[in-house]
């Protein structure tokens, strides 16, 4: 299996360390903690220049193997059809992993829904970084978010889903048109809670449409804080610790 030298996305968090994973007991153990979390994973198929997202349903161990869940857009559906090798990227509680290459070696349609059978890695690069902990918004809080571009002359109302210092998490109801792409660039993301309020550029990580939940999930990167704004934001995500705890006790 090829593995790839080095991780490039290190903009959210200083890397404190990359290694390469051979033992399938992690491997299997990782994998399962992006899919209990329902992280998006990110795949690129080789010689292509496009990105493409997917959830991981199952990880089975004993037989070696994980379920994928339908490629998006619907252009990676017909190149995972043609057997072409990709690579699988993903992040979960401060790791980013990555390994390739991967190809679909089964496939098949649930409820209208394609999936994809796929051999867990031999090898895979395990990336850690410096803490930026991202706090779950309780739904029971209903944060509206809204994001705007004067790009897509487009602004996308949804619910916060979660948020670190670097970053946030956002759904939205449906699935949005045009479809969103790796590195889209919004002018403005605002939402608020009492006395906090963020408005900030971001920029799109990954966006994934979630047939299941009828819902389109996206990880926006937060641009040009300042210290000033940074503050507010540690102690929200501080409030967001307490009122999870809080609300899991009731």
């Amino acid at each position: 299996m090829v593995i790839e030298s080095g991780m490039t996305d290190n903009n959210d968090q200083d890397v404190i360390g990359v290694r390469t994973i051979s033992d399938k007991h992690q491997i299997f153990s990782i994998l399962s903690a992006v899919q209990k979390a329902r992280t998006p994973i990110t795949i690129k198929f080789e010689n292509k220049e496009r990105y493409y997202t997917s959830l991981i349903l199952r990880t089975e161990l004993d037989e070696g193997y994980m379920i994928i869940d339908e490629i998006a857009p619907e252009e990676g559906h017909l190149l995972a059809m043609q057997k072409l090798p990709f690579s699988i990227r993903g992040s979960h509680g401060g790791v980013s992993l990555f390994f390739r290459p991967n190809i679909i070696s089964g496939s098949g349609i649930q409820s209208d829904i394609a999936f994809y059978k796929v051999k867990l890695p031999d090898e895979m690069i395990y990336q850690q970084r410096r803490s930026a902990f991202r706090a779950p918004v309780a739904r029971a809080l209903q944060i509206k978010a809204t994001v705007h571009s004067q790009q897509r002359n487009q602004t996308l109302v949804g619910r916060l889903y979660d948020l670190s210092i670097s970053g946030c998490r956002i759904n939205f109801e449906g699935e949005i048109t045009p479809p969103m792409q790796r590195g889209d660039e919004f002018d403005e993301c605002h939402f608020s809670l009492n006395d906090f309020a963020l408005k900030a550029p971001v920029t799109l990580k990954h966006a994934s449409y979630v047939k299941d939940w009828g819902e389109t999930t996206c990880g926006f990167k937060f641009e040009g804080l300042d210290k000033a704004s940074q503050k507010p934001i540690d102690r929200f995500v501080y409030f967001l610790q307490r009122e999870a705890r809080r609300l899991e006790t009731k």
